[in-house]
């Protein structure tokens, strides 16, 4: 019997060390990861959250999502998951809880497949106060009429109820993003692009308060009509030898200087742009120029705003497109001072436009000067109205010594001189942000 015993008790030791073995492997500790976005504490009904969740050790085995409201709970979710499920993501709102305006408490939880607690495995959970809000936000514009120029800039002022969490004009597909400006008031720089038809769209003032509420009121606004120029610019093989050196690199595989021009002229052009539009989110929500901007002093004017260029190349028309900005001609590296006060956030070799110097002078409105021979700031300065910044040049796609000088609302090239009039400037800004 002691031979029986003893060998039934090892038996039972092998079978306990395995199953605590199995245990360990299968009853890991780590529970799932688990995020819930937005990360807001205020929603309306329709707001979307997006639920991820993953677990590396183990499978997700469920999602339960729960709200809780003034003694009523409802399950949204409440699901087992497939077997094998590492990751997973769903997008809930609360359109069908049934919700009133007060405050509920929205809870996540995943479970994972691992023998932890019992075989109930681990669980992550996310667990949010929240205060419901089903009613748009109340906008009013301030601001009286708004004659904008094709190709030229607007300020619309306008009041609202509750805080936004974005705002701003609709332009067609484009959107120009609003900025607060004082208690209970915001403001937006707006254009009409030059390759928008001024009769063919209407601006539409939208906005978002913080629980997602969306609302979209029209205002008093009257597009100016403007012919723009048209030229004809030969290129010639001198020009060619001399300037395609410096995009050489960037295109190796072209051995002609017309196919790296064209190439420059185009896709190169493109890229430059939309970095523009890009930068244009490099602003800060304040004013922080005053007054008309400085005009490079003693200089001609040789190119203006959104002339059409078509290229001709040995008797061919070969490429066309448009010039955004003003083109103005001093003496050789004449110094160029800042148009107005700002912050330097550009101050480098950019493509087509040479040397170039970009300035944010806050709630998206931005200067540019291109085709410098030489910097003077860094990126991060802080620069004064007529400081100078630089000297004129022949950097980039420039035929000649000359400033090209832009204006820009959120990344979006507009017409410069507006912003060099003191009438302009008082009558369509200074006297609706009195």
């Amino acid at each position: 019997m002691n031979r029986i015993s003893s060998a039934f008790s090892f038996v039972a030791l092998l079978l306990i060390g395995a199953l605590g073995a199995l245990y360990y492997v299968k009853g890991e500790w780590t529970p799932p990861t688990l995020t819930l976005t937005p990360e807001q504490s205020t929603a309306s009904a329709k707001t979307v959250f997006t639920i991820t969740a993953a677990d590396t050790d183990s499978d997700l085995r469920s999602l339960q999502v729960v709200v809780a409201q003034g003694g009523n709970t409802v399950d949204l979710v409440n699901k087992s998951l497939p077997e094998g499920t590492k990751e997973l993501r769903e997008e809930i709102s609360l359109t069908k809880a049934g919700l009133k305006n007060e405050p509920l408490t929205l809870t996540v939880t995943v479970k994972d497949t691992s023998w932890h607690r019992l075989g109930r495995g681990n669980r992550a959970q996310i667990v949010r106060e929240m205060s419901i809000d089903s009613k748009p936000p109340v906008i009013s514009v301030l601001s009286g009429q708004h004659n904008v120029n094709h190709g030229g800039a607007g300020l619309l002022v306008y009041s609202t109820n509750e805080e936004l969490a974005k705002s701003g004009v609709k332009m067609g597909d484009i959107f120009f993003p609003g900025y607060p400006y004082q208690p209970g008031k915001y403001l937006c720089f707006f254009a009409i692009p030059y390759n928008l038809d001024p009769k063919a769209v209407t601006p539409t003032l939208v906005a978002s308060d913080l629980a997602g509420n969306e609302v979209s009121v029209g205002f008093f606004f009257r597009p100016l009509p403007k012919k723009f120029k048209h030229d004809s610019i030969n290129i010639s093989d001198t020009f060619l030898q001399s300037k395609m050196g410096q995009f050489a690199d960037i295109y190796p595989d072209l051995p002609q200087p017309i196919d790296i021009f064209l190439k420059v002229n185009s896709e190169l052009r493109a890229k430059n742009v939309n970095f523009l539009l890009q930068l244009g989110k490099d602003t800060v929500p304040q004013k922080l120029w005053d007054g008309s901007f400085i005009r490079l002093p003693n200089s001609a004017p040789m190119a203006g705003f959104a002339d059409n260029r078509t290229y001709m190349y040995q008797g061919n028309a070969v490429d066309n497109q448009t010039h955004l900005g003003v083109d103005l001609a001093s003496l050789a590296t004449s110094p160029v001072p800042a148009g107005n006060t700002g912050r330097i956030i550009l101050a480098e070799f950019m493509g087509i436009y040479g040397n170039v110097v970009v300035i944010d002078h806050g709630f998206g409105v931005q200067s540019l000067y291109s085709h410098l021979s030489e910097i003077h700031v860094h990126k991060g300065e802080t620069v004064q109205r007529g400081q100078i910044i630089g000297k004129t040049g022949a950097t980039g796609m420039a035929g000649g010594d000359h400033l090209h000088f832009g204006m820009l609302i959120s990344g979006i090239e507009i017409q410069p001189i507006e912003w060099w009039d003191d009438h302009w400037i008082k009558d369509n800004i200074t006297s609706k942000l009195q």
